[in-house]
C-alpha cells in the first residue's frame, strides 16, 4: 500500500504516514490500532507482549481466528477496508432512523355555491343558487362542513381575505364572537356575530347594525378556510 492509500484508510495526512515510515514520528494509540486493523495485526496481543500485561499463553489466537486472519491478509486494500467497516458496524451499529410513511391524502366532495358572501356591504342572494361539487381533503373540518363559499371583499381581513374559500356548517344561529354567514334583507354577508351587530374585523370597514325591521337569517357558522389547493389553512373554532 502507498502512503496515500494508508493515509486515506485511517483518516490521516500522507506526510504523517511518511513520518512514521522514516521513524521521525510515532502514532498515538488510536492511530496505532487503526494501522493494526488495516494490516490485519492482533494489536491486543502486541500490547500485551510489549507491556507484559498478561502471559503469552492468553494471547494466542484460536485455530479459527488464525484461519480468518490468513484470509484477511490476502485481501486487497479496498476489501480489507470493507471488512473492517462491516466489523465496526456490527460492534457499534448506527442508530436506525425511523421513517414515517406518509399516507396518501384522501378527498371528499362538498357542495360549493357559486355566490360569494360579501365581506363588505352585502351581496344580493338569488333564490336559486348555482352549485357544484368540489373535492376537498378529508379532514375533521371538511367532514363537519356542509358547504363551501367564496369570500368577496376585504372587511374581514386579515382573518378572511378576498377570494378565500370558507367551510360552513349549517346553523340557524351562531354564538357571540363566532363568524357566520348571514342574509340581511336578501343580501349575503360574512361577519362576526355580536349583540345586535354584525362586526367587521377590518377597522377600515363599518359594522352592520341590525334594526328591528331588518330580515335576518343565519345560514351557518364558518369553521375553516381552504387555499386554492384545498388544504386547510386555519381553524376558526
Amino acid at each position: 500500500m502507498t502512503q496515500s492509500e494508508v493515509a486515506e484508510a485511517i483518516g490521516a495526512k500522507r506526510s504523517t504516514i511518511a513520518g512514521y515510515e522514516r521513524g521521525t514520528a510515532d502514532p498515538d494509540i488510536d492511530t496505532y490500532m487503526k494501522l493494526c486493523r488495516l494490516y490485519g495485526l492482533n494489536y491486543v496481543s502486541i500490547f500485551n507482549k510489549a507491556y507484559n500485561m498478561i502471559g503469552d499463553q492468553n494471547t494466542s489466537l484460536s485455530t479459527e481466528e488464525d484461519r480468518l486472519l490468513e484470509k484477511f491478509r490476502i485481501l486487497t486494500y479496498k476489501d480489507k477496508s470493507l471488512v473492517i467497516s462491516l466489523i465496526d458496524r456490527f460492534l457499534d451499529p448506527p442508530e436506525m432512523e425511523m421513517k414515517i410513511k406518509e399516507e396518501p391524502l384522501r378527498y371528499i366532495t362538498k357542495p360549493a355555491y357559486m355566490i360569494s358572501p360579501s365581506a363588505g356591504t352585502g351581496q344580493w342572494l338569488p333564490d336559486d343558487l348555482p352549485m357544484v361539487d368540489i373535492p376537498v381533503p378529508d379532514t375533521p373540518e371538511t367532514e363537519k362542513a356542509d358547504f363551501i363559499l367564496k369570500v368577496f371583499g376585504k372587511s374581514m381581513e386579515p382573518k378572511y381575505k378576498d377570494g378565500d374559500l370558507v367551510l360552513v356548517k349549517k346553523a340557524d344561529a351562531v354564538d357571540i364572537g363566532k363568524v357566520g354567514i348571514f342574509v340581511v334583507n336578501g343580501e349575503a354577508l360574512i361577519k362576526e356575530c355580536r349583540d345586535g351587530i354584525l362586526h367587521s374585523i377590518n377597522p377600515d370597514y363599518g359594522d352592520i347594525i341590525l334594526e328591528d325591521n331588518d330580515t335576518v337569517h343565519c345560514l351557518g357558522e364558518v369553521i375553516g378556510t381552504l387555499n386554492k389547493k384545498g388544504i386547510i389553512l386555519n381553524k376558526t373554532q
